[in-house]
């Protein structure tokens, strides 16, 4: 008999509660972060986390890039382009005859509906639709789903079904959904946790992906109470005092401890799957930036925007710095790299193309050819910086630049022009150009290139490639600097004009 949805009236969705330990369980999730739901768990609690190992996801069947993808959405980020392969175009390889992966199985359908739909795949997309349905042909007689299509229904299926099924675009109401809602309701045990299979003991995972599954209906997993009990305090009473979830409560740590804690966290923080979906038509185009601590350079090259804030967090996978962005009135502000942390008038401040950007990162959207500079500094400070504007013409064209302002520390680069020639694929051509230090204090010179990755990949400075050179001026002394321009042998971007903008920057020995 199916249960009416009246049954279930919307509540809030659950929050915190005094006995649940949240910045435990966060700290034993940081010390065990390697694995796609740990990243999850920890950015449905605001935390950073390490992503590095995200980066080169591979495997031979569709569910090895599910959770991934469902990481690497919830952190805002697109699959297509956060790794060395396109995780979306992976995942869709493994779908044959309206269904995703093994034909025998449902688990792979069911977070690869909800994985596609994370990315921001259209909901009338084929793989979608065809899954989604998949899904609803195999519900068994009782409501619920099991991990394959003969399989007896367990818990964690239906619920995570359910979420599939909402993310694909059906409506709460529906009959499958409710069935479904009805099978799980039957399965509550008296302590009031979930079993995996019915008529067996509840368990930490069972309890957490069905209150995924309540939490995605708008239903308070409050409201579930058997014999005094509710799924909340099931899974609140299986913390341990070291944070994590014990999967029953007479279980110890093991190597699914992290994992199990995970869930639980999602399903505490009040969050379901999906915990975010991504635009599909968001551009990802890497920029050229560089990050400038208090005493060193923390990272420099090419990351993917598209904001001057995504720098930073797309620049962590390539460096491994740590980062804390807290959410302010005005909107995300970066606080904290390493150990260099907002604190009175110093902080974290960026440019962009040499220039103060008068909106927060998060809302400045990076254009082709930008370049950013995050430093720590004074508020009320900002490094000095002279750019040349460089272009040149494969095979006909030229190099030309000028001066930029000066600032409060000051120097001068003497170049007006250069002109690298008509350069052909395997030739190169270099120019001298001075910098001289005309302000009050001995100075440190960095550069930044932006624009055609001609220039960004191609381009030296004294024999060394733009982003590791590095130089001191003494004050009123003066550096040559060889600037030379190579277009590999194999160049194949076309001929025609091509431009970027080199930017020298000054801070205060």
């Amino acid at each position: 008999m199916l249960i009416a949805l009246l049954l279930f009236p919307a509540f809030p969705l659950l929050k915190t509660s005094a006995a649940y330990n949240a910045s435990g369980a966060r700290d034993y999730l940081a010390a065990h972060s390697e694995n796609p739901w740990s990243v999850m768990a920890l950015t449905a609690l605001g935390q950073a986390s390490s992503t590095a190992f995200l980066t080169s996801v591979s495997g031979a069947n569709a569910i090895d890039y599910e959770a991934p993808i469902l990481a690497i959405t919830a952190l805002g980020q697109n699959p297509r382009t956060f790794g060395a392969t396109d995780y979306i175009a992976a995942l869709k390889s493994y779908y044959s005859d309206g269904q995703i992966g093994d034909a025998s199985t449902i688990n792979d359908d069911i977070f690869g509906t909800l994985a596609l739909v994370s990315a921001g795949e259209s909901l009338d997309d084929a793989v979608i639709v065809d899954s989604k349905n998949f899904i609803i042909s195999h519900q068994n007689s009782d409501g619920g789903w099991g991990f394959s299509i003969m399989a007896n229904s367990d818990t964690n299926m239906t619920a995570s079904a359910i979420l599939a099924l909402l993310s694909a675009g059906t409506d709460s109401s529906d009959s499958h959904i409710q069935s479904a809602l009805s099978f799980l309701q039957a399965s509550q045990n008296d302590d009031g946790g979930f079993p995996y299979y019915s008529n067996s003991g509840s368990d930490s995972s069972s309890t957490a992906w069905v209150i995924w599954a309540l939490n995605g209906l708008n239903i308070s997993p409050g409201g579930l109470v058997k014999s005094g009990h509710t799924p909340v305090s099931y899974l609140e009473s299986n913390q341990s005092d070291q944070g994590y979830f014990k999967y029953q409560p007479d279980s110890s740590e093991d190597s699914f401890s992290a994992i199990t804690t995970a869930y639980a966290v999602i399903a505490l923080q009040g969050k379901k799957l999906p915990l975010n979906i991504t635009a599909n038509d968001i551009p990802m185009k890497k920029f050229t930036f560089r990050i400038e601590g208090s005493e060193e350079t923390i990272c420099s090259g090419e990351a993917f925007g598209p904001t001057a804030l995504d720098i930073v967090k797309n620049a962590k996978n390539i460096c491994g710095f740590t980062y804390e962005i807290e959410d302010t009135g005005w909107g995300p502000y970066l606080k904290k790299i390493n150990n260099d942390e907002a604190a009175g008038m110093a902080g974290w401040l960026y440019l962009v193309n040499n220039l103060s950007p008068n909106v927060g990162a998060a809302d400045y959207k990076l254009q082709p050819g930008d370049s950013v500079l995050w430093y720590y500094g004074d508020f009320n400070w900002q490094p000095a910086s002279s750019s040349v504007d460089l272009t040149v013409t494969v095979e006909d064209g030229d190099v030309k630049g000028d001066d930029a302002a000066e600032d409060t520390i000051s120097f001068i680069v003497d170049a007006n022009s250069l002109d690298f020639g008509k350069l052909n694929p395997g030739s190169s051509a270099a120019k001298n150009i001075t910098l001289s230090n005309n302000g009050a204090s001995d100075i440190h010179i960095e550069a930044l290139v932006g624009g055609d990755s001609l220039f960004t990949e191609n381009l030296d400075l004294n024999n060394v490639s733009w982003k590791n050179f590095e130089t001191d001026i003494v004050q009123a002394g003066s550096r040559d600097v060889n600037v030379k321009l190579s277009v590999p042998a194999g160049y194949s971007d076309g001929s025609g004009a091509k431009s970027a903008q080199l930017t020298f920057w000054a801070v205060a020995e």
